[in-house]
Formats: C-alpha cells, sequence, structure tokens
C-alpha cells in the first residue's frame, strides 16, 4: 500500500527545443507506436533503449537525487510537464533511470503528466461512497475472431477487487450490460459517477494531407445492433454537468494523439474539458493486458490509493510475463505463444493535480448485506460465467430497471442458452432485491421437495399462518396463491418465480403442461403479477395462448460469443487458430453451446496428426445436438401441411418475411398456423429486424435442414428454389438495397440455376461496391472467374475485362493486358461497340503506367 506519498512532487518540464537537439527521439518513438501497432513482440530492452535515451536528454540527475533523499519513506511523484503536443507525444512512461530503473513502474515512484495550459473546470469533489461505472461495448458486427474483446472477464475482475469495498459501503458498481452511447449519457447523468472504466475499441485517425483534424473514437453498441463509432469531441459534450472525477479509457490508441495540437486524441480531450485525471492506452493493449490492469487500478482506488499511485500499481501488475492474450483490437492475434511484455508502459495518466482525491472519504460507511443465494435455485445448473447476448441483455434488463418485465417465456433449441440468460436475469431480480423461488421440471426433481424448500422460507409467523389457513383452500392454485402473498408480504412485495426446461412436462401434440400442480402455480403468479411477482419461464416449446409481447424465442449465439464459449471449453489452441475451422463448427453446429460441449468432448486428447478426424467428430457432433433436440420425434408427430412448409422452407438459406414464407407456401392451406406450430416446437427461427426493415424474419435451423437431408425428406423442388430466388430479388431491389441482399439474391439464384441472372447480377451490383473498398484480391479469387465462364459472350466479355482491371489496379500490368485483350477480342467479334472503346481506354491506362 502506497497511501504514504510526498505531497510535493517532482515536475520535470522538459526543454521546448528537445526535438530539436535530440530529432532521433522522434524516431525512435514512432518505431515503437509501429511495434505496438503491427503486434510484435516488444521487449525490456527495446523499452530500455529509448526509455534511457529520454532520461539522457533531461539533464536532471542531482535535481532528482536531491528530490529523492527528501522524499524519505514517502512515495515520490513524477509529474512530465509540457505544453508542447510533440513532446508530450514520447513515450515518457518508460523513463529510465540508471540506478532506479523503469520510474513508470517502480513502487517507489508514480509517473504522469500535467498539460499546464488545461485550463477546464473540474467538477468538486463529493462525499463518498465512490460510484463506479464499469461501462463496456461489444459491437455485433466486429470480426469474431480478431474483435470480440473478453468483457465477461474484465467485469469479473472489476467486481472481484471492489466487492468487499461494496460489502463495506465505501464503494458503488454499476456495470450495465449495454454499451450504446445513449446509456452512457444516461448512466453519467443519472448515476452519477466518480469514476468511468470506459473499456471497448477505440481508435484514433489521422490523415497528414488531409483537411481533416485528427481526431480519436470509441466504438460504441449501435441502437439497434452493429456499431457506433462516436468521436472524441461528442464523448466528451457527455461529461459536462457531471460528477466524475476519472476516466479510464481501457481502448486502443484512447490516449494517441498528434504532435500539432494539444487537445485532439480522447484522452487530452478530456482533460481538457475539466477531467481531473484521465487515463488512456497510448497505443494497441493486449485484452490481457487490459485486464489484469483493470483489476489492480480498481483494488488500489478501492482502497482510497490516489489515482498516480493505483496506476502505478496497475502497471506493475502487467510487468509480470503472461500468456500473449488478444489485443483489444485483434483478439485472436497471430497465435503466438511466446511470454510477452511490454505492455505495462502503455497506460498514460494526464492529471491537473494528482494529489487531488476522488471523493472526501470522511463519510459514514454503511455495510450492505449480502444476499445469501437462494437454496431453491439448487435444482437449476447455471454456468459459472455468462458470455456475450448482449441485444437481449439490453432489452431484457431494460425492462426490469423500468419495472416492465412481470412475465416472460424464453423458448428455443436445447443447447440454445435458455437457462443461462434466464440465470442471468434472475441474478439481476436478485441484487435488486428479489426473492427466488426456482424449479427445473426435470425428472429428478419432484415437485414436492420444490415445495417443502418454499415453506421452508416463509418466517415462523407466516409459516403458522399457512398451516392454519391450509385445510380451507380446496385446489393447488389457492394454496398457490396464499404461500406467494406471503412470500411477498415478508419480502418488501418482490418475488420471482422461475421455471425451469418445462418441456419436460409438455405434451408434444398439444404443447399443455402435463402436471396440474405447476399450471396452478403459472396462472397464480399471473395474477400476482400487479403486486410484485415476477414469472419467468424456459422450455424448449412455447405455452399455448402464452402472450407474444411476453414471448422471447432465443436465436442462436453470434459466432464472436461461440469462440468466447470454445475458448472456456479448453479446444485445442490448433483448432481455434486454424483459418476457417472454427466458423465451420460454428456453421456446422449453428452456434449452439451444448454442440460444442459434445464436440469438445469428441476431440479432447485427440493428438495434432488426429487432424484429418476432426470432420468426422464433429458429424457426430452434430448428430448428438440433433438428437439432444428430439427432432426425429417431434418431425414424426406433425401434420402433413406443416411438414410439407418445414421441407420447403430450406429454398431461403437466409431469414425472410413472412411474405416470404407465404411464397413458398401458396397451395398450403392454413400455411400462416403451420408457420406458428414450427415455430412453437423451435423447429423454426424467429429474428426481430424492426429496428432494420420494420419486419420479423423466418428461418429453419441449420440443425434441421441438415436432419431433414440425412433422412431423406423432401427437398425444395427446382420451381420452389426459383420462386425463392425471386423473392430474394424483389426484396433487393424494392426493400434491402444493400450489398449483403444482392449476394444473398446471387446464391439464391445459383441455387436455382438462374445462372445468367446471377452472372449479370454480379457485374451490374455486386462488383462496384467491393471496388470503391479496395477488394480486388476478393473479386478475382470469387466473383470474376465463374462469370468469366459464362456462355453468353457479352457477359464473358465484360467479366474478362473486369479481371483485367482488378490487375491493373493491383499494379500487374501484363496479367491485366492478357485479360483485356481476350476481353477485346470478343467485343470486337460481337460488335460490342461501346463496350470495345471501354477496354481500349483501359488497355491505354497500361501503357501510360508504363511510360
Amino acid at each position: 500500500m502506497a497511501k504514504n506519498i510526498l505531497q510535493e512532487a517532482y515536475t520535470i518540464v522538459p526543454p521546448i527545443d528537445l526535438l530539436e537537439s535530440y530529432p532521433d527521439l522522434k524516431h525512435a518513438a514512432n518505431d515503437l507506436a509501429l511495434r505496438y501497432a503491427h503486434n510484435e513482440l516488444v521487449v525490456e530492452q527495446q523499452l530500455q533503449v529509448i526509455g534511457d535515451r529520454l532520461w539522457q536528454t533531461l539533464d536532471c540527475d542531482e535535481a532528482f537525487a536531491t528530490a529523492h533523499r527528501s522524499a524519505g519513506l514517502a512515495v515520490l511523484p513524477i509529474i512530465i510537464e509540457s505544453d508542447d503536443p510533440a513532446i508530450q507525444q514520447l513515450p515518457w512512461e518508460t523513463l529510465h533511470h540508471p540506478q532506479h530503473g523503469f520510474l513508470g513502474c517502480n513502487p517507489t515512484f508514480t509517473l504522469s503528466r500535467r498539460i499546464p495550459s488545461s485550463t477546464g473546470a473540474a467538477a468538486p469533489v463529493e462525499k463518498g461512497p465512490l460510484r463506479v461505472l464499469l461501462f463496456t461495448s461489444l459491437p455485433d458486427d466486429l470480426d469474431a475472431e480478431k474483435s470480440r474483446l473478453n468483457v465477461e472477464d474484465e467485469q469479473a475482475q472489476v467486481q472481484e477487487a471492489l466487492l468487499p469495498l461494496v460489502s463495506k459501503g465505501a464503494v458503488e458498481l454499476e456495470m450495465p450490460d449495454d454499451g450504446r452511447f445513449s446509456t452512457l449519457k444516461q448512466q453519467l447523468q443519472h448515476y452519477r459517477p466518480h469514476l468511468v472504466y470506459l473499456s471497448g475499441h477505440g481508435k484514433f485517425y489521422h490523415q497528414p494531407h488531409s483537411d481533416e483534424p485528427p481526431y480519436g473514437t470509441f466504438l460504441f453498441e449501435g441502437e439497434a445492433h452493429g456499431s457506433n463509432p462516436v468521436r472524441e469531441n461528442e464523448v466528451a459534450r457527455a461529461f459536462i454537468g457531471t460528477s466524475v472525477q476519472c476516466v479510464v479509457l481501457s481502448a486502443c490508441e484512447s490516449g494517441s494523439a498528434t504532435s500539432d495540437a494539444l487537445n485532439n486524441g480522447l484522452t487530452r480531450r478530456l482533460s481538457d474539458q475539466g477531467v481531473p485525471h484521465v487515463i488512456g492506452m497510448r497505443e494497441s493493449v493486449l485484452d490481457q493486458a487490459g485486464i489484469l490492469f483493470a483489476h489492480h487500478f480498481c483494488a488500489a482506488i478501492g482502497d482510497e490509493e490516489r489515482v498516480d499511485a493505483a496506476l502505478q500499481q496497475g502497471r506493475q501488475a502487467i510487468t509480470r510475463p503472461f500468456k500473449e492474450g488478444m489485443r483489444r483490437d485483434e483478439m485472436m492475434g497471430d497465435g503466438r505463444d511466446e511470454l510477452s511484455y511490454g505492455q505495462w508502459c502503455l497506460p498514460t495518466l494526464i492529471s491537473r493535480d494528482v494529489a487531488r482525491p476522488l471523493i472526501d472519504w470522511a463519510f459514514e460507511q454503511q455495510p450492505i448485506t449480502q444476499r445469501l443465494a437462494n437454496r431453491s435455485l439448487s435444482t437449476i445448473t447455471l454456468p459459472p460465467r455468462f458470455f456475450g447476448r448482449r441485444s437481449e441483455l439490453r432489452e431484457l434488463q431494460g425492462r426490469i430497471r423500468k419495472n416492465r418485465l412481470q412475465q416472460l417465456l424464453i423458448t428455443g433449441p436445447g443447447g440454445q442458452g435458455k437457462t443461462a440468460l434466464a440465470g442471468k436475469l434472475v441474478s439481476e431480480l436478485h441484487q435488486r432485491g428479489y426473492e427466488i423461488l426456482a424449479w427445473s421440471a426435470r425428472p429428478e426433481n419432484h415437485w414436492s421437495d420444490f415445495l417443502f424448500e418454499l415453506k421452508l422460507q416463509l418466517s415462523d409467523e407466516n409459516g403458522k399462518r399457512y398451516d392454519r389457513a391450509l385445510p380451507e383452500l380446496e385446489s393447488e392454485r389457492q394454496r398457490a396463491s396464499l404461500l406467494l402473498r406471503l412470500l411477498l408480504n415478508q419480502n418488501q412485495q418482490r418475488v420471482v418465480l422461475f421455471f425451469d426446461n418445462l418441456e419436460s412436462i409438455q405434451q408434444l401434440d398439444s404443447l399443455q403442461l402435463t402436471d396440474p400442480r405447476v399450471t396452478d402455480w403459472i396462472k397464480a403468479a399471473q395474477e400476482l403479477s400487479q403486486q410484485g411477482v415476477v414469472l419467468l419461464l424456459t422450455s424448449r416449446w412455447q405455452l399455448p395462448e402464452w402472450p407474444e409481447s411476453d414471448h422471447w424465442p432465443l436465436e442462436h449465439c453470434n459466432y464472436g460469443d461461440f469462440l468466447r464459449l470454445a475458448q472456456q471449453q479448453q479446444f485445442p489452441q490448433k483448432l481455434i487458430r486454424t483459418p476457417g475451422r472454427m466458423r465451420s463448427v460454428y456453421d456446422t453446429l449453428h452456434g449452439n453451446a451444448r454442440g460444442l460441449e459434445f464436440y469438445a468432448a469428441a476431440i479432447r486428447g485427440m493428438a495434432s496428426q488426429e487432424e484429418a478426424d476432426f470432420q468426422a467428430k464433429l458429424a457426430q457432433a452434430e448428430t448428438e445436438i440433433q438428437a439432444d433436440m428430439a427432432l426425429e420425434l417431434i418431425i414424426q408427430r406433425l401434420d402433413d401441411e406443416v411438414l410439407e412448409l418445414l421441407q420447403r422452407l430450406p429454398a431461403y438459406k437466409t431469414p425472410v418475411p413472412l411474405e416470404g414464407v407465404i411464397k413458398v407456401a401458396l397451395d398450403l392451406p392454413g400455411s400462416e398456423q403451420s408457420l406458428q406450430r414450427l415455430l412453437s416446437l423451435s423447429l423454426v427461427e424467429r429474428r426481430d429486424s424492426q429496428a432494420l426493415y420494420e419486419t420479423v424474419e423466418y428461418q429453419v435451423s441449420p440443425l434441421v435442414e441438415q436432419w431433414l437431408q440425412k433422412n431423406r425428406a423432401n427437398p425444395p423442388t427446382l420451381p420452389m428454389l426459383k420462386t425463392a430466388a425471386d423473392f430474394q430479388l424483389y426484396l433487393f431491389r424494392n426493400e434491402k438495397r444493400a450489398l449483403t441482399q444482392a449476394i444473398v439474391a446471387h446464391q439464391a439464384l445459383e441455387l436455382a440455376s438462374e445462372q445468367v441472372a446471377a452472372d449479370q447480377l454480379v457485374l451490374d451490383v455486386i462488383i462496384g461496391p467491393l471496388n470503391r473498398q479496395g477488394l480486388y484480391q476478393t473479386l478475382l479469387e470469387r466473383w470474376l472467374p465463374p462469370v468469366s465462364l459464362s456462355k453468353d459472350s457479352a457477359t464473358k466479355a465484360e467479366a474478362l475485362g473486369q479481371i483485367g482491371k482488378q490487375h491493373l489496379h493491383l499494379g500487374d500490368y501484363d496479367t491485366a493486358l492478357q485479360y483485356l485483350k481476350r476481353s477485346l477480342a470478343i467485343r470486337q467479334e460481337i460488335g460490342d461497340k461501346s463496350g470495345e472503346g471501354t477496354t481500349l481506354n483501359n488497355i491505354s491506362q497500361i501503357y501510360d503506367a508504363r511510360g
């Protein structure tokens, strides 16, 4: 503990002409920055070289030695002070003293920066408890293999560090599973945190030859889905009028800036606006380093350390070697397994006054009585840690916080994560003071044991009241109502009734519950919903007459969450890092977590030379999950019209709105009712696309489609495939004018053997956007070669000309000329004068380029 810190800091003011006198410093700093940007290994020796050079330029050995002696047993704060943006851009955290080593991670010192010209007024220091906001952003449209951050571990580490202090009443902690910018602004104004830990992806943009000034961004989650990059000035504005004393930006390049301005870059902008302490990451930081830093920094802050001392402890924590994890902007990295160093110097603190506290710690702490886990949850197995599902949590936890969650049925196939999601919601409700009454309908869990557990939760007085009234109660519903009322009365009108795995007691044909006692309890809970009972149910199948507004059909998890689950299953690293391998597993198992468990068990212990068997093991896992979903039993019991619709829907390979379903079922009576039956049995997935396209979309689960194929079901006919392709084209032309929909339509046309139309779609629609994105190699490898084989001469000529253009863009003039000449010959042969002129113009560009 470093609470004995000298109040008077030792300030280093580098000379203004530092970079003119030592121009090699700028080159060394740029070289170091490039190493981090390119995910190269940075070792201590490299940091020491630049750190020694920085110390040698300061000429302050004697003054520093005097300050160090005067500090005695106290920790000596060191401040790098400069108004020169080019000097502030140097990596001062690597400063290396001949005797004391790296000053930025030596426990004898603290190291921070100050920009004296910053004048923004800070918020007044308030009395505690310390309010901490850990705000994580995990957009769902990033590269799952390279950009999926381990926010769950970060939350767990921060929670572990602060939990004892939360219990004492010294700290309050808020960790929303909602990374939208609008949510951050709401939290800043209403929760009014003193310390904000902003974790996610950052990027600094600087184009020297552009008129646009440099700027930093933070990547928030989009309002509905996707990502939302917000510029530094807008992020900074969100902090106006708040109580924030410190911001930690656990995001790559959040501390980056240019050498020509003091207020660009997210860290500098926040500091300039008046946030007293701002910590940012100078370069790209490894995910594991960020998590370690978060744990030790937050633990020190909660222990009433100054910010600069907490920062020093966080740096020390990541000086220790650790297995190379994932960069915050490249999750999987390049697969090296070496020890990684050099991360400790990336956290950078800009502080107005390093001695300024975050709160006034002289307040009366009121210990919080921790709520014990409810005994009735013992029949339900929850995962040790919940992963992903950000959009679902955002919606459902929002309902909880607004007291709008009164009843909810979560459905989906086995292994989809229904129990895990419900458990996460139960945990949220439990933290908000709800008593949890939970029971799993699996055969090994007896209803009488559940009732016995509930009676034990009654107080002595309420237990006697229940026993006195019991003889007068004629039905299970009356008994349930009384027991729930008594529990509401003793728990301040807050009770959750959580029934899991209800498919175990559902009839397959009617979907009615076979145990009338459970039905009575559900009805009793519904009657008391306005008095404080929350009803939470999970089942593979929908319940009859259940309100659609309170039904949540759970989709399969996204690829990023699937990879995190795979890492928890301790998959072989070679398998995870082999390009395309895990994507194949994900597609085959349709993101099913239980299928992933089956696959992990099948390949555990396999040697690398057995890699050829992986596909066989994957097929085995696919069969196991299909059996777990009871597909054979369910599909055999379908009515003829429902089965026929199920067999036609694989004509679509992506989700489509109801109109698309009807298109392939025009001759089937009651197609909408058949679709509802398939939905209720989790054979068809439903996706809410209201935010983007104001519609709901449907798709047969690929696991179901694969089962149908293996069991010789009637596949979609060619006319059916053509109908599906026509509908996908209609969507592209009228409702979804996007490249992704054009690619979907192209796939549908190929499946329908409409190759001419598919080729034309490539030439008319797909080439342009890919060209503008510079994806020339993608066009050469994926899109243009099949079109160049067209039997239509004009199409073939255009494709050959486009291949030539891509090679021209890539600077391969010889190959480009060969394809352009072949295109020219065909155009001349068919008399295409316009195309001939275009091709000749492209050829002339090659000769111009060659001089």
